[in-house]
């Protein structure tokens, strides 16, 4: 019975743990909702609004936990996430959107009334008609245009329409028509404080012909392509309306035609606007995008439209019905003819997610996860590389966020998450998973040679019974083939060297001071457990057992450069001068991640101006497919200085990114050759994303290939000729990779 009631216990708990998750099918959906906004609603980044996204997501959330119907998920991301845009075209409504009949209103003593149907906007042979019946074109009584639609119009939006003729019907001069304002991404760079990516505004006008190098002409300027319709129309003869007119529209029409509106409303007098806030949105240009889900369809407006410094339209009734009377009233009342003029800032600032607790809400994790699938899904480049479907991935991971019990757990599976990009760029850092106070290591190298793990260097300090070339068999029980392949799900590498490198590494295993690692050690065939404190703090750990010399000129007139030692400019630009008189020079990149400007240093490498390298970069937009930036740069030799003798570079696994780069532009030039083992492939500019809680994570965000236009990512540098230190080398102290390439160019300088 005791054994009945814990069971049932611990069944009831594992339901309410369930029932506590998220609907994965309306998380979906939400994703895919927010994440296009957070890319590309102008809203979210404009300096005059107070936008905070990703925390009105997390307030957000609890308000679709429960067990929703369609129409009350609909109404309740309407009213209570897409409302804090301010925006009538960003909006979530069903497919069968309920498109019963408009009223028609009566011409009265106060104005007259002037119908224009779905099927006349759709028709230029209307134009015809309605100029016809418009018969009064300059006294003071207003005219009523009512132009509410509930179906969607026939129109080719590149072309001239009736209602753009139409209003060109009302000016007697030309008029500006509105610039759209969109959102544009080189690269992402989310709070646009980096140097090399950006967020910027996109300005554009009107594409089509009516815009006349972005104006509204009076009727007369398009006879031309007007005569086919308004055939032995005398155009000399046409008087503009210069009546007040009351447009009356719902936001069907404005879906169309908003920008056009502020556009006449802001430079003819006497235009008003009676709106009645209803009608389906119509995705009818570039800056509507629409995006189908299984129940609804969601319609995103990515453009602010400007008109001499007026951002919108000004309605003087905007009521969910309209009546006769309201018209009647409110065309009699007295109007302030006048919009005031606010200029558009061009100033970007994002708002940052500062969480209010000390750990992660489910809320936040979800957050997270969104944010992460959504940067990565439109910014990285290599989405052919990755391991998992990224469209899967979404699925996958907000439900394993949701089951994460502690800050550790939920950063890990991010980590994990990120893996599946293949990009030894990934880096997930949380304070949770990486403490400062507790980078600490064991004063003990070690290296994968000969597909071993072998101790290099030992410090001093070290007590235990172990020696330089010992084979590590286990760290913390764990076999090194267990090892690799578990730290492979949650590293991220471009190839098997990145893996290596990083996991392969005393500075992979921190942990507090004093705190011991264990390790199975085989030596001299025997197997022996060995425990070893962390007493090293990492930085200081940087570069151990390293005994390589800063420069040297060996026996034959061999020049050598360390380039892990040089990292100031002058320096180094001042000993390659020193090498001005060798045979022949070794550059050493080997362990190395230079942070001077190299510009200099490779031109006085080069003969002749020479592609080294070409970057691409995505560039993404709502109104257009994502394109991608492609950038050569060149390297101009300079002429106090050329070295035209033969060059080896010596290249090896840990080297990824900066000193890539560098290998890069010297693999053009033609007097070079690489000696070393295979790198990790990873260059290009990172891209960061900041997580909740203090957490980041980041990956590569640009394409770089070899001047060649040669693939370089994931392959990287492949040396000319393959060289690895051995077992017995490490024992000798040999550095065997250099050894070799003094070997190759002294038999180079035999007659």
């Amino acid at each position: 019975m005791k054994k009945t009631i814990i069971t049932s216990l611990l069944l009831f708990i594992s339901i309410i743990g369930i029932a506590q998750n998220y609907d994965l099918n309306k998380l979906k959906e939400l994703s895919k909702i927010w994440g296009e906004v957070y890319l590309f609603h102008p809203a979210i980044v404009r300096s005059d609004k107070n936008t905070e996204w990703e925390k009105h997501f997390v307030e957000f959330l609890p308000k679709v936990k429960g067990d929703l119907t369609k129409d009350e998920f609909i109404a309740i991301v309407n009213s209570d996430l897409l409302a804090t845009l301010e925006d009538p075209f960003t909006i979530i409504q069903k497919y069968n959107y309920d498109t019963s009949g408009i009223s028609n209103l009566n011409s009265t003593n106060s104005f007259d009334y002037l119908r224009i149907t779905e099927k006349q906007l759709s028709n230029l042979s209307s134009l015809m008609y309605i100029d016809s019946i418009i018969s009064d074109r300059s006294s003071g009584k207003a005219l009523v245009v009512d132009v509410r639609i509930n179906e969607k119009l026939k129109l080719d939006r590149h072309s001239n329409t009736l209602f753009d003729y139409f209003m060109s019907m009302l000016v007697d001069d030309e008029i500006p028509l509105c610039s759209s304002i969109t959102r544009e991404h080189f690269g992402w760079d989310e709070y646009n404080d980096w140097w090399f990516y950006e967020q910027r505004w996109k300005v554009t006008t009107e594409d089509k012909q009516i815009s006349n190098n972005g104006k509204l002409m009076p009727l007369k300027y398009y006879s031309q392509e007007l005569s086919p319709y308004l055939q032995n129309y005398n155009f000399d003869d046409f008087t503009p309306i210069k009546r007040p007119i009351y447009f009356i529209t719902n936001n069907s029409f404005l879906s169309y035609y908003s920008s056009q509106l502020i556009s006449l409303q802001t430079n003819r007098l006497n235009t008003f606007i009676i709106n009645e806030n209803a009608g389906k949105i119509f995705p009818a240009n570039t800056n509507l995008r629409r995006y189908t889900f299984n129940d609804f369809e969601f319609i995103l407006n990515t453009a602010i439209h400007i008109n001499k410094g007026v951002r919108e339209l000004k309605t003087g009734i905007n009521e969910i019905s309209l009546n006769q009377d309201q018209i009647i009233e409110f065309v009699n009342s007295v109007h302030q003819d006048s919009i005031t003029e606010c200029n558009f800032s061009f100033s970007i600032t994002p708002k940052k997610y500062q969480s209010p607790n000390d750990s992660l809400s489910l809320e936040e994790k979800i957050l997270g996860v969104v944010k992460t699938w959504t940067i990565v899904n439109y910014f990285y480049p290599y989405t052919a590389q990755m391991t998992a479907d990224w469209d899967v991935s979404l699925e996958k991971y907000l439900q394993l966020s949701q089951n994460t019990s502690s800050d550790k757990d939920y950063y890990t599976l991010i980590q994990e998450m990120m893996a599946t990009l293949n990009d030894s760029h990934v880096s997930t850092f949380h304070p949770s998973i990486l403490n400062f106070s507790e980078i600490f290591v064991v004063p003990v190298q070690f290296d994968w040679i000969e597909d071993k793990v072998i101790i290099t260097a030992i410090d001093t300090s070290v007590t235990s019974d172990i020696n330089v070339g010992d084979e590590i068999t286990s760290i913390n029980d764990l076999s090194i083939k267990n090892l690799l392949e578990n730290e492979s799900i949650k590293i991220s590498h471009s190839n098997r060297q990145g893996l290596l490198s990083t996991v392969i590494n005393p500075g992979y295993f921190t942990g507090p001071l004093d705190s011991k690692v264990k390790f199975g050690i085989k030596s001299n065939g025997k197997i022996k457990t060995v425990k070893i404190p962390r007493s090293m703090y990492i930085f200081q750990f940087i570069g151990f057992g390293d005994n390589r010399q800063t420069s040297a000129i060996f026996e034959s007139g061999i020049g050598y450069l360390n380039l892990a030692a040089l990292s100031n400019s002058s320096a180094l630009e001042n000993e390659l001068i020193k090498m001005k008189d060798t045979k022949s020079l070794i550059i050493d990149l080997r362990s190395s991640y230079p942070t001077a400007d190299y510009q200099r240093f490779l031109q006085m490498l080069t003969q002749k101006e020479v592609a080294t390298r070409i970057s691409i970069v995505p560039v993404v937009s709502a109104t257009q497919a994502k394109v991608f930036q492609t950038d050569i740069t060149t390297i101009k030799p300079i002429s106090s200085f050329s070295y035209k003798k033969p060059i080896i570079v010596l290249i090896d696994k840990t080297m990824i990114s900066r000193p890539e780069d560098i290998a890069i532009a010297i693999k053009s030039l033609p007097n070079v050759r690489f000696v070393g083992e295979q790198t990790q492939g990873t260059d290009g500019e990172m891209t960061k994303i900041d997580l909740p809680g203090g957490g980041e994570t980041s990956f590569t965000g640009q394409i770089v290939k070899f001047g060649n236009d040669d693939n370089f990512y994931r392959t990287g540098l492949i040396p000319d000729i393959e060289v690895k230190q051995t077992i017995n080398g490490i024992k000798q102290s040999k550095d065997e990779v250099l050894e070799k390439a003094l070997e190759i160019l002294r038999q180079n300088q035999r007659p």
